[in-house]
């Protein structure tokens, strides 16, 4: 029997980034949240895995919550474990640095997404319960300069991520 952990995901996980192969990281992703090894009992966002080039994050939001529109400036491979991901896609329009929504994909159980580093994207739990999602990224999500923007102003401005003592996500 072999059995799948946390450490079987991360040689995958750099074996793939080094050779360039989203491909291989989306299909990483894809199993590690049918295996479900790593799902943190808490229910905290919170960082798993943290190097140059890679980092891996364990992210829950509760009911209701929506993100601001916001880039990564890296690749990002998403996994959602429980719940539903509903994500609404944005580009900036003629260079004046504002936003215009493209389109959206609902990211239900089970199911992967792939984005890259130019992606605008909107994050949204609409459901009932938790959404649980397992996010690896091709930078540090937390030392990359990145936007958000004020969907009623249409302003850019700083985003981040942020680590408290132990580890966890907060916005």
């Amino acid at each position: 029997m072999n059995i799948y952990t946390f450490e079987t995901l991360l040689d995958g996980l750099r074996e793939a980034v080094a050779n360039s192969d989203l491909a291989a990281v989306a299909d990483l992703v894809r199993r590690a949240i049918r295996e479900r090894p790593f799902v943190s009992p808490a229910g905290l966002s919170q960082l798993l895995h943290g190097e140059p080039g890679l980092t891996i994050l364990h992210a829950a939001v509760n009911s209701r919550f929506a993100s601001p529109p916001h880039d990564h400036r890296t690749w990002a491979v998403i996994g959602v474990y429980d719940g539903e991901e509903e994500n609404t896609f944005y580009r900036v329009t003629n260079g004046a640095r504002r936003i215009e929504p493209i389109g959206s994909h609902n990211l239900k159980q089970g199911e992967v997404l792939s984005l890259g580093v130019d992606a605008i994207h909107k994050i949204a739990n609409r459901g009932t319960s938790r959404l649980v999602a397992l996010h690896v990224y091709g930078r540090n999500i937390f030392e990359i300069e990145r936007s958000a923007w004020d969907l009623a102003t249409g302003d850019e401005r700083p985003f981040r991520l942020v680590l408290d003592a132990g580890g966890r996500v907060t916005r």
